[in-house]
């Protein structure tokens, strides 16, 4: 079979006559138009959820270091990893719901999402110390991956990557610009960091989560095989 990009000519440069080109010309039309909204999808959660952190950071400071206290004790509150047996998927607020195999994500809302968060059962504090700052969002995480086996799972949102952090010394985001030079910092010490694990934080439903990676050879591309897109 031509597969995705395989030819549909015979080597006279005629159409194949052992298969069913017309088909397969539907076939790939239809792979184009899931990639593309699932794209479109991606994109707008990454958004939306950039727009939720901005809104929760802004709101913590209007309220002062003595009233923000209980909201970040809230916060630091989060649900214990597991590593999902079939597509990975995440729910956050303004989330999407993707399988590893391409299939249609769907999003949302913020208020259901909001009360979903509200009436989540209490779990064992996340990881405290400075500001979480995200600065990619993971949006792919391969079935059987190291990524999948330590937990990572799409919509979650990366502050740190062992001494990479989004937050910088006035605690502000990082800008297009220092993101993209952030990702690059991050390839590095996933080089140089292959078969030892590799202490990451991670931002799920507004909690912060500690995952520990390790990146290694397996069957798939990538030593993570997940994708990171910039915030």
């Amino acid at each position: 079979m031509p597969g995705v990009k395989g030819s549909l000519l015979d080597k006279q440069g005629f159409p194949r006559s052992d298969i069913d080109v017309a088909a397969v010309r539907r076939d790939r039309h239809r792979l184009i138009c899931l990639t593309n909204d699932h794209r479109a999808l991606s994109d707008r959660l990454a958004g939306l959820l950039a727009e939720l952190h901005a809104a929760m950071r802004s709101q913590a400071a209007e309220a002062g270091p003595s009233q923000a206290a209980a909201p970040a004790a809230t916060n630091a509150a989060s649900v214990p990893m597991e590593v999902d047996g079939g597509a990975s998927t995440s729910t956050t607020t303004s989330t999407t719901t993707s399988s590893t195999s391409g299939a249609p994500a769907t999003r949302v809302g913020p208020a259901a999402t909001a009360a979903a968060a509200a009436a989540a059962p209490a779990a064992p504090p996340g990881p405290s110390g400075p500001a979480l700052v995200p600065f990619a969002l993971v949006d792919e995480v391969t079935d059987g991956s190291p990524a999948s086996a330590a937990g990572l799972q799409v919509g979650d949102l990366l502050c740190s990557f062992g001494e990479v952090s989004g937050a910088g010394e006035d605690g502000a985001s990082p800008s297009g610009s220092s993101t993209a030079a952030l990702l690059q910092r991050v390839a590095g010490v996933l080089g140089a960091s292959e078969g030892r694990a590799v202490a990451a934080t991670v931002l799920r439903q507004g909690a912060p989560v500690a995952v520990s990676l390790t990146p290694q050879r397996w069957s798939g591309r990538g030593l993570l095989g997940c994708h990171l897109k910039p915030l």
